[in-house]
């Protein structure tokens, strides 16, 4: 099988891990698909000197064919000209199924006249994924590892590189948008604080609002696009990450305070809407905890 070309464009005043940790992901998957033909190249010819000061040596840009699959462009100097290379990407883009950015990579592609979304951690713009950098380039080229290969391979990665994968960053920043924020939703949310173990039919929440039932749901939908039902599930998940979060209480005991039912179902619905076992979350929470401590 024809192995995809990935290049990685390393940019003077780079983070070692900008570049060195995507590569080893893909590194990691063609131990295990052997998928990709990898390399490391620079805009100036010969050596680059990380911001760490390390100098490595890379590939001259001119060595590029349009045979590239994946283009990874990773940067940390602003101030940096490199017109070759801008004019080099203008021309060859189209010919490129993708191109990531990591760090300030942005204004790179910017300088070469593409203008993907911004997005703190990583997204897709049809053609171009950007991420912020350091470990999010990691969680970037995951995410094309698992575009490539399925999301079991990527987390196979992500757990040998000892990263917690299972979309990390979007979990993370996905977490304050889990339930509505209209007025109708916060009104209920505020009314229900302590009493999610409880039976919560279309009834009940009608009647904690003084409202019929027919039109608590009408005007609930209408207001936050799911249904109360939904509602109170993703509710039910948030106060339930919030204790796996702040405390030590055991995951099944957490699943009942939250009238989840019990941990089979709780994993459920975290997988569903958090893309995290509540295990994983908490183990993930324990290490960085432990990193932020050393």
């Amino acid at each position: 099988m024809l192995k995809k070309k990935v290049a990685i464009v390393v940019m003077s005043g780079n983070i070692l891990m900008d570049f060195a940790g995507p590569a080893d992901v893909f590194h990691h998957a063609n131990r295990l698909r052997n998928l990709y033909d990898i390399l490391l190249v620079s805009p100036v010819a010969g050596a680059v000197i990380s911001t760490g000061g390390i100098r490595i040596d890379f590939a001259d840009l001119k060595d590029l064919d349009e045979s590239i699959d994946t283009l990874l462009i990773t940067g940390n100097d602003t101030q940096a000209n490199f017109e070759e290379f801008y004019t080099w990407l203008t021309s060859a883009h189209s010919h490129i199924r993708r191109i990531g950015v990591i760090g300030v990579g942005m204004t790179i592609l910017e300088r070469s006249g593409l203008k993907p979304d911004r997005n703190f951690f990583h997204t897709r713009d049809g053609q171009l994924y950007t991420s912020g950098g350091v470990s999010s380039g990691i969680d970037l080229a995951l995410a094309m590892v698992e575009e490539d290969c399925g999301r079991g391979v990527a987390a196979d990665i992500a757990r040998k590189l000892i990263f917690f994968y299972l979309n990390r960053p979007p979990y993370q920043v996905q977490f304050g948008n889990l339930v509505d924020t209209s007025a109708l939703a916060i009104s209920l949310k505020e009314k229900l604080a302590g009493r999610l173990h409880e039976q919560l039919d279309v009834g009940r929440l009608a009647e904690k609002m003084n409202m019929s039932s027919r039109n608590f749901t009408r005007v609930f939908t209408r207001q936050t696009d799911i249904s109360p039902a939904k509602f109170i599930e993703k509710l039910r998940v948030e106060q339930a990450r919030l204790y796996v979060e702040q405390s030590d209480e055991p995951l099944e005991e957490i699943a009942l305070r939250c009238g989840l039912g019990g941990l089979v179902s709780m994993r459920r619905l975290f997988l569903r809407h958090l893309m995290v076992s509540p295990s994983d979350y908490r183990r993930f929470l324990k290490l960085q905890k432990y990193e932020n401590c050393n």
